[in-house]
Order: C-alpha cells, then sequence, then structure tokens
C-alpha cells in the first residue's frame, strides 16, 4: 500500500499578505499623524525649560541690585536672549541684540514704584498702589513687585511689542516680589 503525502505550502496567500500590509499602513498612518503633535509639545516644553532659565536669571539680577533704585534701573527695561536663553550683548543698548539672527527670546521687566507706577498689561494694566500690611494706607517700603514677560519671538525681535493684544498669547508672565533685606552694596 502506497501512503500518498499530501504537499504542504509554506508561506502566505496573497490575501494574508494584503490585510498584513493594510495592518501595517494603518498603524503607520496613525504614528505618523502623531509626529506634527510632538514636535508641536517637545518645542513647547523647550520654550518652557528656556524661559525658566531666564525668569531666574532675571530675578537672580534683581535680588543683587540696589533695592533703592529697582524701579529707576529696571522699570521697562527689555532683554534679548539666543535660543539657549543665553543673553546677548548689551541689553541697555540692545540695538545690536534686538533683532539679530540669535535674538530668539525677548524679556521685559516690570519693576512699578509704589503710588504712581502701572502694571503692564499682561496682569491687567492698573495702577499699582504699593503693598500694605495693615487696614491702613500705609505702603509698605521694603517690597516691590515685579513682573517679568517672556516671549518667544523668533524673527519678530524688532518689532515686538509688548501691549499690542495680537502678541498676548506670545507671553509667559511672571510675578514675583523682591523684598528690601537690608543688605547694602559696598562701593569700593
Amino acid at each position: 500500500m502506497k501512503v500518498v503525502q499530501k504537499k504542504v505550502d509554506k508561506g502566505f496567500s496573497l490575501v494574508e499578505v494584503t490585510i498584513a500590509m493594510a495592518i501595517a499602513a494603518v498603524a503607520l498612518v496613525t504614528l505618523i499623524g502623531l509626529i506634527p503633535q510632538g514636535m508641536d509639545t517637545m518645542r513647547e516644553a523647550g520654550d518652557e525649560a528656556i524661559e525658566a532659565r531666564i525668569h531666574q536669571q532675571l530675578l537672580n539680577e534683581l535680588q543683587m541690585a540696589e533695592f533703592e533704585t529697582l524701579d529707576e534701573s529696571y522699570d521697562g527695561r527689555e532683554f534679548y536672549y539666543d535660543a539657549q536663553g543665553e543673553e546677548l550683548g548689551d541689553s541697555d543698548v540692545g540695538a545690536s541684540a534686538k533683532g539679530s539672527f540669535e535674538h530668539i527670546y525677548t524679556a521685559r521687566l516690570s519693576v512699578p514704584t509704589p503710588l504712581t507706577g502701572s502694571l503692564p498689561a499682561s496682569v491687567g494694566g492698573s495702577s499699582f498702589g504699593g503693598f500694605s500690611f495693615n487696614q491702613g494706607t500705609d505702603v509698605n517700603e521694603d517690597l516691590r513687585v515685579a513682573v517679568i514677560e517672556i516671549a518667544a519671538v523668533g524673527g519678530r525681535g524688532e518689532d515686538f511689542d509688548f501691549d499690542d493684544k495680537i502678541n498676548r498669547n506670545m507671553i509667559s508672565t511672571y510675578q514675583t516680589y523682591v523684598v528690601d533685606s537690608g543688605r547694602k552694596l559696598k562701593t569700593n
């Protein structure tokens, strides 16, 4: 008696290959669709980290400055930074840094004078009466509010206006307080 062996096919049929390719295509299209969202999230996280670094640098500078002249020296002053959060050039003049190729971030520091100053538009834009810790109208002279506004402006540095309503969604605002610790700077 002869045993007949049935030939077994080794491989995939055309239908199986087509289904597998369709599943792979759907998965790839889904993954490719997530790339722009992931890139936006990565860019926003990078901006937030650099803005936090800029905020800390400016806060350190404020804390080291002479308290009596904070509002005169820093109110309304703009600073310019590169893509890594490093300050560009002489920010007092700013002409060489503002709008340059490296200019990516702009920061504006506001230290309003109590009773006569006003807050920037990003935090309401109202007049600033100072701080009083009692029910009276005595203003605490040892406490100043500081508002740091930072915007990732890229190539728009030269015409960027912090007070323009169109630009408000680009501005990150940090509000902090500076206290007079009684430390006086030594002058030689």
